[in-house]
């Protein structure tokens, strides 16, 4: 009954079976040749904001751009913080913790 209602609401179009019975492969889909895009459909390829500057052949002037990445910094800071928090809580606790050099000036034992 499924099968019925199924062929009467999407009838097939038989090119299947047409090109298995005659031999010859079946006509090309659409999906196989897309068309082609207008060119302001066209997504635009990221580019590196050095593009043009290699592309000319000139050096890429790095003089401004930090040498570490911005969260390498961060945690680094995240780091130096737990250890002075531990310095802290120690030195209420009466335990001399913390670093050897301050300010240059190494510190009597």
């Amino acid at each position: 009954m499924l099968r019925r209602f199924l062929n009467r609401l999407l009838p097939g179009t038989g090119a299947r079976r047409a090109a298995a019975a005659t031999g010859s492969p079946p006509p090309p889909s659409s999906a196989a040749h897309p068309r082609p895009r207008p060119a302001h459909c066209v997504p635009r390829r990221p580019r590196s904001p050095y593009a043009k500057e290699a592309a000319e052949g000139r050096l890429v002037d790095v003089t401004g751009v930090p040498l570490t990445r911005p969260y390498y910094r961060a945690a680094e800071h995240r780091l130096l913080q737990a250890e002075r928090r531990l310095a802290l809580a120690l030195a209420l606790e009466g335990v001399d913790y913390g670093p050897a050099v301050v300010h240059g000036v190494p510190l009597p034992a």
